[in-house]
C-alpha cells in the first residue's frame, strides 16, 4: 500500500478524531497533516510487535490533537495580555469532503448512542478528552481494570457497529 493510500484511508477518520478534540475544521486539518508527517518522520520506530499500523497511527493523531488543544490554551491566554502573533488564513475544507465528514461523524455518533452508558462515557473521556485510563479511573472512582474492560468492550461494539453499517450501506 503506498504512502498516498495509507493516506486516503485513514484521513477521515484521524480528521473525526482531531475535529472532535479541537471542534476546528482548520485546528484538525492541520492536526492531521502534523500527524502525517509525525508517521512518516518515525516510521522507522514503528513496531509491529506492539500493534497495527492503524492504531499506532490513531494514536498519533490524538496525541497531536492534545498538542494542538494545549497549544489554543496558551494562544488564548497569549492574546488575553496581547502578545499574540497573527494567525495565517486556511483555506477551508472542499464540499465533498465536507459531506463525507457529516456522514461519518453522524453514523459514529450513531454508534457511540448505541453502546451502553458506561462505555461510551469511558471512550468519550478518553478519546475526546484525552484523559488516561487511570486519569479516568481516578476521576470517576472506578478500578482501572473496569475502566479498561469497558473501553475495549466498547471499542469492539463500535467496530462491529460500523462494520455492519459500512457493509450494508
Amino acid at each position: 500500500m503506498t504512502t498516498a493510500e495509507i493516506y486516503q484511508r485513514l484521513r477521515p477518520l484521524m480528521f473525526s478524531i482531531a475535529y472532535r478534540m479541537l471542534g476546528s475544521v482548520s485546528e484538525a486539518e492541520d492536526i492531521v497533516q502534523e500527524a502525517f508527517l509525525r508517521v512518516w518522520r518515525r516510521a522507522g520506530r514503528y513496531e509491529p510487535s506492539r500493534g497495527a499500523v492503524r492504531p499506532w497511527f490513531l494514536r498519533i493523531v490524538r496525541n497531536v490533537a492534545l498538542d494542538g488543544r494545549r497549544a489554543r490554551v496558551a494562544r488564548g491566554q497569549a492574546e488575553r495580555r496581547g502578545t499574540a502573533p497573527p494567525r495565517d488564513l486556511i483555506p477551508s475544507e472542499r464540499p465533498d469532503e465536507a459531506v463525507e465528514r457529516r456522514e461519518r461523524a453522524a453514523r459514529v455518533r450513531a454508534a457511540l448512542d448505541g453502546l451502553p452508558h458506561e462505555q461510551r462515557r469511558a471512550i468519550e473521556t478518553a478519546y475526546f478528552e484525552g484523559l488516561s485510563h487511570g486519569e479516568i479511573a481516578a476521576r470517576d472512582g472506578t478500578p482501572l481494570g473496569t475502566v479498561k474492560t469497558r473501553i475495549r468492550d466498547g471499542v469492539q461494539r463500535l467496530r462491529a457497529a460500523l462494520a455492519g453499517r459500512e457493509a450494508g450501506g
